[in-house]
């Protein structure tokens, strides 16, 4: 914990940057191999992702489930552990060349006696041209406001005859509420059969009563200048209150690619993009004004994300689905959403 605490504060000194994106991708994949790893009790590749020096804590956390992220099999037991964990490594600040910081998210799956879900702290180094997690540490925030853990409808909304649930019908908000669970908050509206973003300060994005695990989502969407938004799923934890509302888990990003200032800069944060993490290729965006047809597709640990008919963004993910409901954010500008709906998957 030092060095991360050293490290860190050494960061916000002298200003650190963001790693080259090459470099970013990098250290994602060896985080991913490692959670694989560790969800498959696969040893060998466990280390092969990791330091020779690698250490791992958790703080608020049972201990079997702490033993169980070290790279030891035995911890798995006879048989593989239904128990998974999911990550995600957001703020990248590179120290020196070849060490770097992450700031992200993590959660448990099915963990006995309740999920754990908070922060997670990385370090990463390069050796010998190759980049590896030298070190993790996990934060619990079960118990911490202003976060809310996430826990499975006790009733899904049925489908229709097609198999096909109805979220936006260009009339009723039923199916939405505030992230946290509050009402359906005033900084959205209807008009015109589509539902819309209050732009301004202050907006509280919305989230699903209902919850999923596999699906598919279709949806049309079209923004104006500079806008942003993003369908979340995979939800880590919810967030509520002074800090805003807010979902934390994997993006599916909405933007006005040339004037959004973030989609100019960073290919991961375009439209189609799974944000921060995997920049979309091949989409092409209509023009400002025109509505886009949108596609998500969450399978096991199978992910894609279509644009207007073009898969632009395919991956497996560290672990299954976790369940939980999905957001539509609200980043202050100007975003118009119709005909969405979803239908259930297997697994």
């Amino acid at each position: 914990m030092r060095l991360l605490g050293s490290l860190l504060a050494f960061c916000s000194i002298v200003g650190a940057v963001e790693p080259p994106a090459k470099d970013q991708a990098a250290m994602q994949d060896s985080l991913r191999r490692y959670l694989i790893a560790v969800n498959d009790c696969d040893e060998a590749a466990a280390r092969a992702a990791v330091t020779k020096d690698f250490s791992v804590q958790g703080y608020n956390m049972k201990p079997e489930f702490v033993a169980r992220l070290r790279p030891r099999v035995e911890v798995c037991g006879a048989n593989k552990s239904p128990v998974e964990v999911t990550a995600l490594a957001r703020i990248l600040r590179a120290a020196t060349e070849d060490v770097a910081v992450a700031d992200g998210f993590f959660r448990t799956i099915q963990l006995p006696g309740g999920d754990h879900a908070g922060r997670l702290y990385a370090t990463f180094v390069r050796r010998e041209g190759r980049w590896q997690v030298m070190s993790l540490r996990f934060h619990s925030l079960r118990f911490e406001a202003p976060y809310v853990g996430i826990e499975p409808s006790a009733k899904h909304d049925p489908a229709g005859a097609d198999g096909w649930v109805t979220l936006f019908d260009g009339r009723s908000t039923d199916a939405f509420q505030e992230v946290g669970g509050g009402p359906f908050p005033k900084t959205w509206k209807v008009e015109d059969g589509l539902l819309q973003t209050v732009p301004g300060k202050n907006g509280r994005s919305l989230q699903t009563r209902d919850t999923y695990r596999s699906f598919e989502l279709r949806f049309e969407w079209k923004t104006a200048a500079r806008g942003n938004s993003g369908i979340k799923y995979h939800l880590f934890y919810l967030m509520k209150g002074d800090l805003g509302s807010d979902g934390i888990g994997h993006e599916y990003q909405l933007a006005d690619d040339a004037g959004d200032p973030g989609a100019i800069v960073f290919p991961v944060q375009r439209s189609g993009a799974l944000y921060n993490q995997i920049a979309p290729q091949g989409a092409v965006l209509k023009p400002l004004g025109e509505f886009n047809q949108s596609r998500l597709v969450v399978q096991g640990r199978h992910r894609e994300h279509w644009l207007n008919g073009v898969k632009v963004v395919e991956y497996e993910s560290e672990s299954g689905p976790p369940e939980g409901p999905l957001t539509i954010q609200h980043h202050e500008t100007a975003m118009a959403l119709r005909n969405i709906r979803l239908r259930r998957l297997n697994p």
